[in-house]
């Protein structure tokens, strides 16, 4: 979410003649804010995500226009759907999205969590076929994260989830998706949100899809486990993170999670991508194949392997 406050409250405000805006509901990373809407002939509800009018140059606008283009052109179930992009007569710029009820996973996180290691899976598959869509038109999503995954009713679940927020996604060229004309992937600039990027992107390139994935594994984790995988902690990835990825049941040794679910979310976040999953269609299958397989209960841990004393018989 963007802390920038918008230069002035549009709510009451109608656009383009067709829709009311009624109530601030936050924050976009684009510098811009979102409304609840109704469409004032149809009367159906929609999100309006007007771009700040003190930030309308050129570049910013480009930007903004990018996001839309980017969730428009891609066709899942759990991506936001994207209704117009608009820009009228008095130079406003703004987004008709679908509006949806519910709450995002940070949310979620923090009135539920840690979660149970069964809905983390549905969750994860979900946005994980998010990604797979997204990744076959060329889009990377480049910040995932709780915040940025939103959770509704429907379906009979209320766990079913939808992606948002494209305003940093690399689309046609802005991150290692684009290649120079020798075949390398050409830098870019950090984006993204600290703890949810892999080493190489902070370091602003080059980086391509597998970003969503190491994204992705990390959401995973933290759901799990209310912690965050490297030993950087919430804030950052260690540039050059030596021992890997925190283990799970060292993060957690009380919470249930099969083995082999760990074992899908540590190579998510491997520090080296080539160590990571090469596809979001890779780890949609394992993630599927761990929803397949009744796991077997944990082992116990072995007190000697971790350092500690085991204790008198």
């Amino acid at each position: 979410m963007c802390s920038r406050r918008p230069s002035a409250d549009l709510t009451g405000r109608v656009l383009g003649g067709r829709y009311k805006l009624l109530r601030r509901l936050g924050h976009g990373g684009s510098g811009a804010t979102i409304y609840e809407a109704e469409h004032v002939e149809l009367r159906w509800r929609v999100a309006v995500k007007v771009l700040d009018p003190g930030l309308s140059d050129a570049d910013t606008v480009a930007r903004f226009t990018h996001e839309a283009r980017a969730a428009a052109a891609l066709n899942s179930e759990h991506i936001i759907d994207i209704i117009e992009l608009v820009r009228d007569d008095s130079e406003l710029v703004y987004m008709v999205m679908e509006c949806l009820d519910g709450e995002d996973l940070a949310a979620t996180l923090a009135h539920d969590g840690p979660l149970d290691w069964r809905r983390v899976l549905s969750i994860g598959t979900q946005v994980c076929e998010a990604l797979v869509a997204a990744h076959a038109r060329g889009v990377v999503h480049c910040d995932i994260k709780p915040g940025n995954c939103f959770r509704i009713t429907r379906g009979g679940t209320a766990d079913f989830i939808k992606v948002l927020d494209f305003g940093v996604s690399s689309f046609g060229g802005r991150a290692a998706a684009a290649r120079d004309s020798d075949g390398r992937p050409r830098s870019g600039p950090v984006i993204g949100t600290p703890g949810y990027m892999p080493q190489e992107q902070l370091r602003g390139g080059p980086y391509d899809h597998r970003v969503d994935i190491f994204a992705l594994g990390v959401l995973m984790f933290r759901l799990l486990t209310d912690k965050m995988p490297y030993s950087g902690g919430s804030l950052f990835v260690p540039r050059r993170p030596a021992s890997g990825p925190i283990a799970l049941r060292r993060a957690a040794p009380a919470v249930e999670i099969p083995d082999a679910f760990e074992a899908v979310i540590l190579k998510s976040v491997a520090s080296d991508p080539a160590e990571r999953y090469q596809s979001a269609t890779e780890l949609l299958a394992a993630l599927l194949a761990v929803a397949a397989v009744s796991p077997a209960p944990r082992l116990a841990r072995d007190p000697i392997a971790w350092g500690e004393q085991p204790s008198a018989a």
